[in-house]
């Protein structure tokens, strides 16, 4: 599975102690306090012997271990991966080559999480018909990591003896456990060819602090919020300013309280694209001798 699909999955599941039980933008819920799950990873073509993926996650943190050897031109390598997740940062380190890389940015979830809770019922069904309303006006990169908020529930199934809901986008089938909007017990993509299945799955256990996965001494780059695109595009469409010069939780408080309104609805579907219109130019009306109007 390509790099950056691995650090799509995992590091965009943060959950926030704030979120509540039902909270579309928490990671865990109802009975599931934390999960620790073991996936293995199918195509139609064999994985190479030694790739591995595993999350776990709490309600405050989650960590992804990742390993996928490669065969660069005859040269054997490993490219590894952890990411980890605090209370209000995402953490990401690759390896390979004996080099280690880290990044270091804002969670945009936690906070949307907070200002989706303040919502009353109304505003909350609102907000959800308006984000997909947003979404196709303004696209997005990673909206299908929201998959309760954003797909359609089509089912249940039963993976690793834990039943799940199984919920449809665009280009994903996720199957996800329920009122746990986060632990994902099955992922197919369309677009990458691998999926993810999990083979074992332990739930309400203990999951290891932050400060002792992630290596010591390494210098972090930092990079600016990038867990909700769509919550940027939203400022970008309606303040018309850079939404990376913004704080995480000013964007997120915007955004939210904006879509949960009826204003937003209106002012969404007037930009939707019109069904019935067509790109296709009409063509010239031929004259009565057969030439088009010009006489050419």
């Amino acid at each position: 599975m390509p790099r950056n699909s691995v650090i799509a999955f995992g590091v965009l599941m943060a959950a926030s102690p704030l979120a509540a039980q039902e909270n579309p933008f928490a990671f865990t819920g109802g009975k599931v306090k934390s999960a620790y799950i073991v996936y293995d990873l199918v195509s139609n073509e064999k994985q190479p012997k030694g790739s591995s993926f595993e999350i776990g996650v709490g309600v405050d943190r989650m960590i992804v271990r990742a390993k996928y050897p490669l065969d660069l031109g005859g040269k054997k390598d490993t490219i590894g991966i952890i990411a980890v997740t605090t209370r209000d940062s995402q953490y990401t380190v690759t390896s390979m080559e004996g080099k280690r890389d880290g990044e270091v940015s804002p969670l945009m979830r936690p906070h949307l999480a907070r200002e989706y809770a303040a919502l009353n019922a109304a505003a909350k069904g609102r907000f959800r018909e308006n984000l997909k309303l947003a979404i196709q006006t303004g696209g997005s990169s990673d909206a299908e990591q929201y998959i309760t908020l954003v797909g359609d529930k089509t089912g249940s199934e039963t993976v690793a003896g834990h039943k799940c809901d199984v919920y449809k986008a665009k280009t994903v089938t996720v199957c996800v456990m329920p009122q746990a909007p986060g632990v994902m017990l099955k992922w197919a993509s369309k677009e990458n060819g691998v999926d993810m299945v999990a083979r074992k799955v332990t739930l309400n256990g203990p999951i290891p602090p932050p400060a002792s996965v992630l290596p010591k001494g390494l210098k972090w780059r930092k990079k600016a919020v990038d867990d909700a695109d769509f919550i940027s595009n939203v400022w970008a469409l309606k303040k018309q300013t850079d939404p990376e010069a913004v704080p995480a939780a000013a964007q997120a408080q915007f955004a939210v309280r904006y879509l949960a309104t009826p204003e937003a609805t209106t002012e969404l579907r007037a930009m939707q694209p019109d069904p019935s219109s067509s790109d296709e130019a009409p063509e010239e009306e031929a004259s009565e001798d057969g030439n088009s109007e010009d006489g050419n």
